[in-house]
């Protein structure tokens, strides 16, 4: 096992407690209503164009508010409420990280899936970001996890070698791609497995 000299986190999931469940909870009375509406309106893939800059709030907000008056409030909300789906940090994560950044044994970065409209509410909302020497954004270079060109990217503009980089995400294909290009990596689950892995590899 080589020696790890960076570490290479995910945000949302991972640091950050996001969820759209967060603000749609407010909004629905009906759980199963706004399953349907989180699963068939505003889906993953959805907020995943969104991600890589695929799609921009100023067209993907009126043409499903098109293609679905009845919930025309609901999508509206999406962009104009976005802010109440962030639940704050995710603690035990955050406090790992400020070790890390104490510590100061390997370097920091983060490489989040985040469109880059929704961005400065992350930057505003989190001081611990400061943490980092760089964070790379999938909606600001229009390129996203787990495509192979936005971990080459990220090597690239830090300067870090996959093969003594950590990466750790919440997402499973995010962690196999990561994986069959050399990186070493941590599938998140929560904060004391993540700190146990750290200490075993004598990160921490």
């Amino acid at each position: 096992m080589q020696e790890i000299e960076t570490v290479l986190f995910d945000l949302g999931g991972v640091l950050v407690n996001w969820d759209p469940r967060h603000l749609y909870r407010k909004i629905f009375t009906d759980s199963s209503e706004m399953e349907y509406f989180l699963a068939e309106i505003c889906h993953p893939h959805w907020n995943f164009l969104h991600d890589k800059a695929a799609l921009e709030f100023e067209n993907s907000i009126p043409d499903l508010q098109h293609r679905h008056p009845k919930y025309h409030d609901q999508i509206a909300a999406w962009r104009d409420r976005w802010p109440e789906m962030l639940a704050g940090s995710i603690g035990g994560t955050e406090r790992v990280l400020e070790d890390l950044k104490h510590q100061n044994k390997v370097r920091l970065y983060a490489l989040t899936n985040w469109s880059h409209q929704t961005w400065p509410h992350a930057l505003a909302k989190f001081p611990f970001l400061q943490n980092f020497e760089g964070i790379l954004v999938s909606g600001q270079e229009k390129l996203a996890k787990p495509d192979p060109r936005i971990f080459d990217l990220a090597a690239s503009r830090f300067g870090f070698d996959p093969k003594t980089t950590l990466f750790i995400d919440d997402v499973e294909k995010n962690i196999q791609q990561a994986r069959e290009m050399g990186f070493a990596t941590h599938w998140f689950r929560d904060p004391a497995k993540l700190r146990k892995d750290l200490m075993d590899r004598g990160i921490l």
